[in-house]
């Protein structure tokens, strides 16, 4: 069976797509431009064929990238480059995929050929660059982190733990540290609701990550399933201060920290209040009233 040959101009049909492109020469002079190059670039073509590619709209084109990738196509031969560039066009900075390549010669031409495809994306990138600022933001609000005393901070692990929301939080906690110059960390894991293998290493990392910036760690409302995994997992806890309730996490910091509790109500109220008297002042004096609200209640 022979071969059946398309009897079709090329640039024909390089004029009916609908993403901007041009084809040059070896001299990297525009030899042809679609529809949709002219619109995008606000250019004419009758204005830009024979001209310099570097040339086109008081070179608007004329980046390195673009002219290390025509010169390297034009070595290596038929190889196709694709990169990312930003290109200021009329409307204003786009961020564009190129796609080049060599072209076969066609018709009486004897040069080499190279087309050129531009695919903006910018758009698309600024949906991306917007869920990712959404995403972070749910990640700190789901990470809230209160310092309830001078150097003594409140970490509530609520819901479910994954990677992204548990490095995260390793990161503001330690943040945290940093700026608070907090001595005392209370890790409480009442708000918990999915607990595996992945969740207690996370836990895990963020204590070890908080030792090493010389802080105590004191893990409040541990589960008895997340007990359980940890010693599954074989995890050592003999460094960390464990106790059952975040209101008793909270009397050790401030015992830890040299005040003597006075008096204290219950954890689960809306807010939770401490008298403290320092040690220094005998019982004499002024007592200050530390006041937490429940980081569990509805908002």
């Amino acid at each position: 069976m022979s071969a059946r040959t398309l009897n079709v101009d090329p640039f024909e049909i390089i004029q009916s797509i609908d993403e901007p492109l041009f084809v040059l020469n070896d001299k990297f002079a525009v030899v042809f431009g679609n529809r949709a190059f002219d619109q995008t670039f606000g250019v004419n073509r009758a204005d830009i064929e024979g001209k310099s590619v570097y040339e086109i709209g008081s070179g608007m084109l004329n980046v390195q990238v673009i002219r290390q990738t025509l010169d390297s196509l034009k070595n290596a031969g038929t190889e196709v480059k694709r990169f990312e560039v930003d290109i200021t066009i009329p409307e204003g900075k786009k961020t564009f995929v190129v796609n080049a390549g060599m072209m076969r010669r066609y018709g009486s031409s004897n040069e080499d050929q190279f087309l050129v495809r531009f695919e903006d994306i910018t758009d698309q990138l600024e949906a991306e660059r917007s869920i990712k600022e959404k995403s972070a933001a749910i990640l700190e609000l789901s990470t809230p982190i209160t310092k309830i005393w001078d150097e003594i901070l409140v970490l509530p692990m609520i819901g479910t733990l994954d990677t992204e929301r548990a490095n995260k939080m390793i990161e503001q906690l330690l943040d945290a540290i940093s700026r608070e110059r907090a001595r005392s960390i209370i890790m409480d894991g009442t708000g918990i609701t999915h607990i595996d293998e992945l969740v207690a290493t996370h836990i895990i990392k963020a204590t070890t990550a908080v030792k090493l910036l010389g802080s105590q760690v004191i893990m409040t409302g541990v589960k008895p399933e997340v007990a359980m995994m940890m010693v599954k997992l074989g995890i050592d806890l003999k460094d960390i201060v464990t106790r059952a309730t975040l209101q008793e996490g909270v009397q050790y910091a401030l015992d830890s920290r040299g005040y003597m509790v006075v008096s204290k109500s219950s954890i689960m109220s809306e807010e939770q209040t401490f008298q403290t008297a320092s040690p220094r002042q005998n019982g004499q004096g002024t007592k200050p009233t530390i006041r937490i609200v429940n980081p569990y209640r509805e908002p």
